[in-house]
């Protein structure tokens, strides 16, 4: 932000300085100003081209144009969920599910770490998919995915099977990511493959957080380790209280 303003300063330094002269800008004089805050941006102290009240002003100006506080952040989600899109990637879900389909229309809020302030979870009718935001200094996208449960002794967002590609079981399979502060890291990632009936074997498959590496077992005592831990006390997502997007009384109900 603060370079924003730094540049905005110079460029009504520049144009200033420029209409001191008292000649008419023509096309050259207007491809050389950036070049010349560039080079100004570099050497020269702010506070010797601006009076101390004009840089207020502008740094005032800039600030009103950011979210003040989540409530405003996420309103403006509500009001056009398509604007997500300036915070997170969402380029996949609209080609795999086609533009038609590629859509969130409803929400709920729960504070997943209990730091005061609630996540936002936009959810898709459609897609089965739920799009997971906080709110710092502004909004932060966290992760989207087919959301099983939130597990709210872990914060930790759980994930059952995958939604999309090749991959493990689904039905045995299980992923969760703690959400803390501004950040959703993966934490747990288990698996099961039983192919005895195939002439196969039987796979366990545990990913070590702290390694951050995946090993596969013949033993599933720690694979059922993980799932107690994890999996059995989530608050399942079908269980959230689900908002329309016109709907604001989810910011007064959070979960």
């Amino acid at each position: 932000m603060k370079k924003e303003i730094w540049t905005a300063a110079l460029w009504v330094a520049a144009m200033i300085g420029l209409s001191g002269c008292g000649a008419k800008a023509n096309h050259a004089e207007e491809n050389f100003v950036t070049p010349q805050i560039e080079e100004l941006e570099e050497e020269t102290d702010i506070l010797e081209i601006l009076p101390e009240l004009e840089i207020e002003q502008l740094i005032l100006e800039k600030e009103s144009e950011s979210p003040k506080d989540w409530r405003e952040a996420y309103q403006v989600f509500i009001d056009d969920w398509k604007q997500i899109e300036k915070y997170g990637d969402f380029s996949y879900p609209a080609v795999y599910f086609g533009k038609e389909h590629y859509n969130f229309d409803k929400y709920f809020l729960c504070d997943v770490d209990d730091n005061g302030t609630p996540e936002l979870f936009l959810y898709s009718t459609y897609m089965r998919l739920t799009a997971v935001f906080t709110y710092t200094d502004e909004p932060v996208f966290l992760l989207y995915d087919n959301i099983y449960g939130i597990n709210l002794e872990t914060d930790e967002v759980v994930i059952h099977g995958h939604w999309h590609g090749a991959g493990g079981s689904w039905e045995n399979e299980w992923s969760a990511y703690c959400i803390s502060g501004d950040t959703a890291e993966r934490t747990m990632y288990i698996d099961f493959v039983d192919l005895s009936e195939y002439d196969g074997e039987i796979r366990y498959t545990v990913y070590d957080a702290k390694k951050k590496e995946y090993t596969d077992l013949q033993d599933g005592a720690e694979y059922d380790a993980f799932y107690a831990a994890h999996v059995e006390p989530c608050i399942l997502a079908e269980d959230y209280l689900l908002y329309e997007l016109y709907d604001e009384n989810g910011f007064d109900h959070i979960q």
